[in-house]
């Protein structure tokens, strides 16, 4: 696309981008004194028809953007036409595409991902709560400058609220990023750029798009399949990042986060989670109790003296009276380790089977045992509540996905069906066309065979003609009675005779045969004699030999055919 040197105040130093709607040159502000990007619509691509959706979106674009003023979001100064043709003046930006970094399934360090998605998240944000929804995102619509930072571009399919340059019931943005809403046709919102972000957010981290192939393939994965979580093709991944998408990518907008700022919030929160959120039970962290219930019994087995031993001991001073020894010491030593091996046995129970009481030989009080069938009832009725939600939505989607692919048959059908008709009149127009033609030339071939046969017999006439006798000798006297102008009688045109012998009913005029042209010019009027005493002017409109071309005067009638022709 070759530009002009110069396009109103803007000097058109060179080109650095071009894409399927426009070209994006370098361009030097005259009056202000600055570099800026002019991005000039490309006029000689599309059809005629296209020209009218393709100023509307192009100027949506400028509209959308313009009203824009955030530090993420490219800037527009200007939207203007030169030479029918519209152009937009925004900032001039040094970097290159997210798509061109993201190119190889290159993976980004989770720091950057950070800060790309809060950039980007923060933007989109702005741009929600001002009314402006993209509905485009993907990589090659967000644009890294050289310090880091970034702009997101492209605004020329954005849904402007209160606008007149909106869409509606129309399939509008990139397969691989569409939301389900968006290939159902229905009313978006701020949600479905949130849906594009989080497929974004999920190349970022894993460096494959979560939904591939066709178009009719992607369409069904978007609709109906959940992708493999991130984690599983990155395993340095946290699984905190697994539930920020699957809640960003969820097929109902109402499940997906409420705002993109709240989406930034996840992606923060998930960069400084840990594997293990404090507070939760593991089984590192469960602590068992197994402290023994203590008897407080004791056993006193003195053995009693006899008196007389009693009344000796007391006789000797300072002697105090021995005490008995303790009956079977071993028996404390055996208790002891039944009630260690009945400790074990009852931990080594209970861990094996803690939906099982267990039975202590020592005494103890007794400890509830939680119902596991309970908790378990609870997490069935939870799931099979679930499974009836996503049959239920899966079916509707179904039948509206059905119901629009069925509406798309018909309609190809129909125009099939359409289109056939078509080329079948288009053929027997032909057909009919070349019949006329034929005959046409059927009609001119017999006409010049008569005329040959007329001017044969004309020339067998005059040669059958005796020659002229010389005139008699007269007197002298005689000579000044004969006048010299009596030898030009002869050269007087004798009257126009013909008789009409063809009607041409596609034309509008009569053929007439003539036998005596009579000096018949274009022009002349003629009257026809018919059969029955009836007379029809004729005007000749064209002259073939002794074939006269006339045109009747009213309506062309089957009586004119074989009536006689001759001057008015």
């Amino acid at each position: 696309m070759n530009a002009p040197e110069k396009i109103g105040k803007y000097e058109i130093k060179r080109q650095i981008g071009r894409g399927a709607m426009g070209a994006v040159f370098e361009a030097y502000d005259s009056v202000i004194e600055r570099r800026v990007a002019l991005k000039l619509l490309r006029v000689d691509v599309f059809e005629p028809g296209q020209m009218a959706d393709v100023r509307a979106r192009f100027k949506r674009e400028a509209h959308s953007a313009g009203r824009l003023s955030h530090p993420h979001i490219v800037t527009i100064f200007d939207y203007g036409e030169h030479e029918g043709t519209p152009y937009i003046v925004m900032d001039f930006m040094q970097g290159k595409e997210l798509a061109d970094q993201l190119e190889g399934g290159k993976r980004l360090q989770i720091g950057e991902v950070v800060r790309v998605m809060t950039q980007l998240l923060g933007a989109l944000g702005y741009a929600h709560e001002s009314g402006v929804v993209h509905r485009d995102i993907k990589p090659s619509n967000i644009f890294l400058l050289q310090d880091g930072s970034l702009k997101v571009v492209d605004f020329g399919v954005a849904r402007v609220e209160a606008s007149e340059l909106t869409d509606t019931g129309a399939m509008i943005g990139t397969p691989a990023y569409m939301s389900p809403e968006q290939f159902l046709g229905l009313p978006v919102d701020a949600r479905s750029d949130i849906f594009s972000c989080g497929v974004i957010l999920y190349q970022l981290l894993t460096g494959d798009k979560p939904f591939t192939g066709s178009v009719t393939t992607i369409m069904q994965k978007v609709l109906r399949q959940d992708p493999v979580e991130p984690s599983a093709l990155n395993p340095t991944l946290d699984h905190a990042w697994d539930m920020v998408v699957k809640r960003a990518l969820a097929k109902k907008p109402e499940e997906r986060f409420l705002s993109a700022r709240q989406f930034a919030e996840a992606v923060r929160a998930a960069q400084d989670a840990r594997s293990v959120p404090a507070g939760e039970p593991t089984v590192m962290n469960v602590k068992v109790d197994l402290t023994l219930p203590q008897t407080e019994k004791t056993y006193d087995k003195t053995v009693p003296m006899s008196r007389a031993a009693q009344a000796a001991a007391a006789s000797q001073p300072g002697t105090q009276p021995v005490p008995a020894k303790k009956e079977f010491p071993f028996l404390a030593v055996g208790m002891s380790a039944l009630v260690a091996v009945s400790v074990a046995f009852a931990f080594w129970a209970y861990m094996r089977k803690p939906a099982e009481p267990v039975v202590a030989v020592a005494p103890a009080p007794a400890v509830p045992v939680p119902d596991p069938g309970a908790e378990a009832r609870k997490r069935a009725e939870a799931e099979k509540a679930a499974a009836a939600e996503k049959a239920k939505t899966e079916a509707e989607i179904r039948a509206r996905l059905e119901g629009e692919l069925r509406g798309k048959l018909e309609a190809e059908q129909r125009a099939k069906i359409e289109a056939e008709l078509k080329a079948r009149r288009e053929a027997a127009r032909k057909a009919e066309f070349a019949e006329k033609l034929a005959a046409r030339k059927a009609e001119l071939q017999a006409q010049a065979a008569r005329k040959a046969e007329l001017a044969a017999a004309a020339r067998q006439a005059e040669a059958a003609r005796p020659a002229p006798q010389a005139p008699a000798a007269k007197p002298a006297a005689a000579k000044p009675a004969t006048p010299q102008p009596v030898a030009r009688a002869p050269a007087a045109p004798s009257p126009y005779r013909g008789k009409i012998v063809k009607l041409d009913r596609d034309w509008g005029f009569v053929v007439v045969e003539s036998y005596a042209m009579g000096g018949i010019r274009l022009g002349d009027r003629l009257v026809a004699s018919l059969a029955d005493g009836r007379q029809a002017e004729i005007t000749v409109r064209r002259i073939a030999g002794n074939l006269v071309s006339a045109t009747p005067q009213g309506q062309l009638s089957d009586d004119l055919l074989g009536a006689t022709v001759g001057p008015k």
